[in-house]
């Protein structure tokens, strides 16, 4: 047995320095300067959100509320403020994407608390009001810092509805009006399949709050505001998917849609892990089934579906296929992945909330097919991650004292001192691992954003050791960077707590987060000369936007959401309108080293976008994505 345990170890190592010596050189081999991609995805906010009041630098252009007259430069309603004023929608009975309006809100409703979470003890809001807010906000944009101050340490806010149904009936599918978002949103909220903690229609648990922005004219996110100015942006880039972070994420890892299948094949979801969009009787607009435990699948092959002949309607008018394939169940929300991170299955059923192992191609199985090397890099993977959180010293606190109080009331109270306090002290020590591993697993499920870790979904991935291996935490990203080791492409997602996420999150601490990163990549100079820096979020958090949206299929497009490239290869300044999503960047990876599209139906086998001057900002060919090449430039390189 020895034997042939020495044999295939020498087996292995043979073949890892044969793959690592094929990477070195498919690395290299590129087709501009870029030899590193470092691709880091934060979450939840819109581009009007964090870039509404962003001024561009002399000779640039850009896409806002504050370009548009919308807002004026102190964060007060401009000349064309109505162009945002919101509207509720007349119920038909039916889910619709374009219901009658009726008369405008007199003003916003009260600004709720959903999703803020006390750190101390680990609650969650559920919606009560934010009294930071005044309750009688005017009926469109307002500006968050002026209420609540941009970075201080109690400045996170509530968090919007982002699902996948809420936004296209927000949006429309096209964006084309934009008097539909808080209407949505204070009637359909998360859906009501939460539990006793849940929406209800009588408290959908949503406010004004999506109607918020920054202001970068009043100083507000000057960390992005500055690599704006020093670096490119773009003003027209996209979340892939209508809806939230797990759908999203999986579309930047394989520009497609995950599936639920059983034995490989196609099968019906339960019932009610189904949508059903329409609107239960005798409420305003809140779905029949939706919700983080209920809808999440949908067959959009058939139009007698809930919710889908609306949508396929709206795709008819723009001659758009929907790529739904016959009797497929697609998820277009959140649910756990597949496998643990160990690898383990979870397990499929009714009530649980996790989708079955995906075999939809991912960037990760092509870049290594290619023999380009890589590495998704999500913070709370890595056993470092976690023991030098905060969050785990509090879990070691916490569990400790529940510890203690359960050997407190099994220590008899008659036994004397000092003898009683030395045996729970004894006793307490023994249960020293127990208590370490309990908090570490605590913790971790708090830091690690396990829907933001799609190659976890990928039986292709998880089942193959070589692949599986490039699954790792930010301790390995940062020596990687220091020791020269980073591979071609790097995906990095950051802990939950600095990723921007409203409610346990605020966009200044993924401000703080890229300044470090990329303070870090700079720091090595021969890094830092071949490398991109591509910054963006998964989503647009269901936050106000008014940008255009290209409808490319029944997933979507989205909203407008932040992207900056940081390269020594940036435009300086420079403000691009070429039409993106994240699919762009897999088409960027995939151009720069020769790599096909993922498959025939993922976003990045379409054409870059033909544009004509009257209007930069919508292809003529639609549907096409851009490569992200815009925001480059390379010389005659």
């Amino acid at each position: 047995l020895m034997k042939y345990a020495m044999i295939g170890a020498a087996v292995t190592i043979a073949t890892f320095s044969a793959a690592s010596a094929q990477a070195d050189g498919a690395d290299r081999n590129t087709t501009t300067p870029i030899k590193h991609v470092i691709v880091v995805v934060g979450e939840n906010v819109s581009f009007d959100t964090l870039f509404g009041a962003y001024i561009p630098p002399k000779g640039q252009k850009v896409f806002n509320l504050l370009s548009q007259g919308i807002i004026k430069p102190d964060g007060s309603p401009g000349p064309r403020w109505s162009k945002t004023t919101q509207k509720p929608g007349i119920n038909s009975g039916v889910y619709t994407i374009n219901p009658k309006r009726g008369k405008p809100y007199a003003q916003l409703p009260q600004v709720l608390q959903t999703g803020i979470v006390d750190l101390q003890t680990a609650e969650t809001n559920i919606g009560t009001p934010d009294t930071r807010f005044p309750a009688n906000l005017p009926n469109g944009p307002f500006q968050i810092s002026h209420w609540v101050g941009y970075g201080t340490n109690n400045s996170a806010t509530g968090d919007p509805a982002h699902r996948f149904f809420q936004m296209w009936q927000q949006t429309g599918g096209d964006n084309k009006k934009h008097d539909l978002f808080l209407w949505t949103a204070i009637t359909a909220g998360t859906g009501g399949d939460n539990g006793a903690t849940g929406p209800t229609p009588s408290n959908v648990q949503q406010g004004g709050e999506l109607m918020g922005f920054f202001n970068m004219a009043q100083g507000d996110a000057p960390f992005f505001s500055a690599l704006a100015k020093n670096f490119a942006m773009s003003d027209n880039f996209h979340q892939s998917i209508m809806g939230g972070t797990g759908a999203n994420f999986f579309a930047i890892a394989t520009g497609d849609a995950a599936v639920y299948t059983i034995n490989s094949q196609f099968a019906t979801p339960p019932i009610n892990q189904i949508e059903d969009p329409n609107p239960q009787q005798g409420t305003a607009n809140f779905f029949n089934r939706d919700g983080y435990k209920g809808g999440s699948y949908v067959n959009c092959s058939d139009p007698t579906q809930p919710g889908v002949s609306a949508i396929l309607g709206f795709q008819k008018t723009k001659h758009r296929a929907s790529h739904c394939e016959s009797g497929a169940y697609y998820l277009v929300n959140n649910y756990d992945p597949p496998f643990d991170l160990n690898g383990k299955p979870m397990a499929l059923a009714a009530d649980q909330f996790v989708y079955p192992p995906q075999t939809v191609p991912t960037i990760g199985e092509a870049l290594s097919n290619k023999g380009v090397s890589w590495k998704w890099y999500t913070g709370g993977r890595d056993g470092a991650d976690v023991t030098s959180d905060p969050l785990y010293q509090q879990a070691i606190q916490r569990v400790t004292a529940q510890v203690k109080a359960k050997i407190d009331s099994q220590v008899p109270k008659d036994l004397p001192e000092p003898g009683r306090s030395q045996t729970v002290t004894k006793l307490l020590a023994q249960q020293g691992t127990l208590i370490n591993q309990t908090a570490f697993a605590l913790a971790q499920k708090y830091i690690y954003n396990n829907i933001g870790d799609p190659h976890n979904a990928s039986a292709n991935v998880v089942g193959n050791p070589q692949l599986s291996s490039k699954l790792k935490g930010l301790d390995t990203f940062y020596r990687d960077v220091e020791a020269g080791t980073l591979p071609a492409v790097s995906y990095v997602v950051p802990k939950n707590a600095s990723s921007g996420h409203p409610g346990y999150s605020v966009p200044a601490l993924y401000e703080q987060f890229l300044s470090d990163l990329v303070k870090k990549v700079q720091s090595n100079a021969t890094l830092w000369a071949e490398t991109a820096i591509i910054i963006t979020t998964d989503e647009g958090g269901g936050y106000f936007d008014t940008g255009y949206i290209q409808n490319l299929d029944f997933f979507g497009d989205g909203p407008r959401i932040p992207f900056l490239v940081v390269s020594p290869f940036a435009k300086k300044g420079y403000v691009d309108h070429v039409y993106h999503d994240h699919a762009s960047i897999l088409k960027f990876i995939e151009r720069n080293w020769q790599i096909s599209p993922l498959s025939p139906r993922s976003r990045d086998r379409l054409p870059n976008p033909k544009t004509t001057a009257s209007n930069p900002y919508r292809p003529a060919n639609e549907p096409a994505l851009g490569d992200l090449m815009s925001l480059f430039s390379f010389g005659k390189n």
